[in-house]
């Protein structure tokens, strides 16, 4: 995933008609492949920066859509630019009031679609084609009061609107919880959006297929391309898919008391030809289904839900006191007998995270359910805040936030078998990108922007070397970044002495 700052990762631009017409693209070879820094837009003349705001960005595929003028100017100026140089392209056919919330990638190249002002959902421009496009209506897609959308990886657009307002009950049949109208759209701007339903309380993405769950406990398995539907499930109170797409856990709905929890292969039920009674194997019981789901505010969203390890081998169930109650082998359903902890921490790849039962020091440990191996690997501060970060071998990295500020910490490595402990970074951003073995990219809070009534951050852009222990500075006081692995750094700089749209590589010569 690229690392951009997390509060603007959902950023919607508006965007104004102007009557410029569109530059002819250049050559694309400023900065791709990027061997120094390179500003790909400059600031019109006479360009003087607001004191009290930031000049946020939006990647849209291999382009970027940035302004140096407010929302609020008379006749705002919104550009388009490839990542890789060119000059920029004002847009001419958008209108006051459009909102732009995505890019898709599709087979036929990238389209973004937007929120026009009369809340209709459009597919705005096929930024693969030279020049600009008309706006074209989605048919059958409702009108929406804010952007709602998200691209996925498979070629499909994902649109939701809240039907009822979430209540404490979440993701869950029957429990008075929040439900959407849901539809998804496959590119093709002369087909109508797929409409799944207007009570949806959960869903689940694997490749080409959605599984959607309504709040009536119907489980239904959808195409988003040829928008056939299939039923898989009446009576469902709640369902998990596994990363493989192959694992289904679900649990029935009963009394809302006390549910029995069943495991289903799908690629083993598909291969039957008429229902078979053993495809499903009852795994456990949730007697404490009326406690489940965020209807203990308290004890947070986790309660009632299954959690699933990366390699979809193992499953785990959060109980009411925020632990593992249950864990089962996915292939045959077996229960597998949990360590004594006194919390859970969710799983990190292969791996389950726990607290241990200590009670005057945190100590956290990771259990691997496959062969029941238990390492402790975190003793400290009953309040220190740590998180496990990856694991290699017989080696974890985790971060430990600063005391003082939660998104600045350290980064520390420790030696799972002997408990040595290295520090890898004194000083590292809550996010971050491990480079190669030794460089890590990382931003830090550089300097509050008082916005009206919100406290904005500019951020200082880092490369470190773990060997050499040596800070390299990328930028200072950015407005906004995104990490493109294959390229570098795209930021925008309001403040520095060359303000600008820029590409900066991460890269060693």
């Amino acid at each position: 995933m690229p690392l951009r700052p997390a509060h603007l990762a959902a950023l919607s631009l508006l965007l104004a008609a102007c009557g410029e017409d569109a530059v002819a693209p250049e050559s694309f070879a400023a900065a791709c492949p990027l061997r120094e820094p390179v500003r790909l837009a400059a600031p019109p003349d006479g360009w003087q920066p607001g004191p009290a705001r930031v000049y946020p960005f939006k990647q849209l595929g291999d382009h970027l859509l940035y302004s140096f003028d407010g929302a609020g100017d008379i006749d705002p100026g919104y550009w388009l630019v490839h990542r890789c140089g060119g000059a920029p392209q004002r847009f001419t056919t958008f209108t006051p009031g459009t909102v732009l919330p995505f890019a898709l990638d599709t087979a036929d190249g990238a389209l973004v679609y937007a929120v026009d002002a009369q809340g209709r959902h459009v597919l705005l421009d096929r930024l693969d084609v030279p020049g600009f496009d008309d706006p074209r209506p989605i048919a059958d897609l409702p009108g929406y009061d804010a952007p709602g959308g998200v691209p996925h990886e498979a070629g499909y657009a994902l649109f939701a609107r809240v039907n009822r307002p979430t209540g404490a009950g979440r993701q869950a049949a029957g429990v008075a919880g929040g439900t959407a109208v849901v539809h998804t759209h496959d590119g093709d701007p002369d087909a109508p959006a797929l409409h799944l339903g207007d009570d949806i309380v959960s869903l689940a993405q694997h490749g080409g297929q959605l599984l959607v769950l309504d709040d009536a406990g119907e489980l239904r398995r959808v195409d988003p391309f040829t928008r056939e539907s299939e039923p898989l499930q009446a009576g469902v109170r709640y369902f998990t898919l596994a990363a493989d797409g192959r694992h289904l856990i679900w649990q029935a709905l009963g009394d809302d008391a006390i549910e029995p929890v069943f495991l289903r292969d799908l690629e083993a039920s598909a291969r039957l030809a008429v229902v078979d009674p053993g495809v499903d194997r009852e795994i456990a019981v949730n007697d404490f289904a009326a406690r489940s789901w965020n209807r203990m505010p308290e004890q947070g969203l986790a309660v009632g839900r299954w959690i699933w390890t990366a390699d979809s081998q193992t499953a785990a169930l959060v109980g009411p006191d925020d632990t593992f109650v249950a864990a089962v082998r996915s292939d045959t359903g077996e229960p597998l007998a949990l360590p004594e902890h006194r919390q859970q921490r969710g799983a990190l790849g292969d791996d389950l995270v726990l607290v241990m039962p200590d009670t005057d020091t945190l100590a956290l440990a990771l259990w691997r359910p496959q062969d029941g191996d238990l390492r402790v690997w975190y003793r400290g501060p009953a309040d220190a805040t740590v998180e496990a970060r990856a694991r290699v071998g017989d080696a974890l990295e985790f971060f430990l936030a600063d005391p003082t500020d939660p998104a600045i910490g350290s980064l520390l490595r420790v030696d799972l078998g002997t408990g040595e402990l290295t520090e890898v970074a004194p000083r590292i951003g809550h996010e971050y990108q491990q480079l190669d073995a030794r460089r890590y990219f990382t931003a830090v809070h550089a300097e509050p922007v008082q916005a009206g009534a919100d406290i904005k951050w500019t951020w200082d852009l880092l490369v470190f070397d773990a060997d050499t222990r040596v800070y390299t500075t990328v930028a200072e006081r950015v407005d906004d970044f995104v990490h493109v692995p294959d390229q570098g750094v795209l930021y925008l700089d309001s403040r520095g002495d060359q303000p600008g749209l820029w590409a900066a590589p991460l890269t060693t010569n």
